[in-house]
This record gives structure tokens, sequence and C-alpha cells, in this order.
């Protein structure tokens, strides 16, 4: 479903982006993060720009980072039983 918010310019969506989970602000399965240009990244990229989110924004250490990063991976529809997440 989409709306319009009424604090921007960009309409919202309820779906989520099936690689991260961020809501979306426009049609589509990915938010433009996983998927510049239309493209998803590939499970590499994306897997190393959301540890390093989760080292920003958490302040965890790589090692714990990487554990959080591939257990919400394992959640997200474009990932689920990538065997990069063993």
């Amino acid at each position: 479903m989409t709306t319009d918010d009424p604090t921007t310019d960009e309409p919202t969506t309820d779906e989520r982006c099936e690689s991260c989970g961020m809501p979306l602000t426009h049609a589509g399965r990915y938010c433009e993060n996983c998927a510049p240009g239309g493209v998803l990244q590939s499970f590499e990229e994306r897997f190393e720009r959301m540890t390093q989110w989760v080292i920003r924004s958490e302040g965890l250490d790589r090692d714990t980072a990487q554990a959080r990063t591939r257990e919400h991976m394992r959640t997200m529809p474009a990932w689920r039983g990538h065997p990069g997440l063993g």
C-alpha cells in the first residue's frame, strides 16, 4: 500500500526492502541502498556494506557485526538460504 507522507514530497509504502528490511519509498522489491539503479548488489557487497553499517551504528567489533549481519540477512527474502550465510 502506498500513501503520501505529509512531511515529505516522497510517497511512502508499507512495504520493506527484501534485501535489508528498510521501508521502501517507492514501489519495488529493493531500496536504493541495496539496488542502486534498480540492480541488486552482489551478496558480498551487500554483506560488507551492512556489516559496516552495524559497526558504525552499534559500535560493535567486526566479528560481532558480521555475526549480527548474517543473522539479519537470514531473515531477508533476497538472501534467505544463501550459501554465504551458512
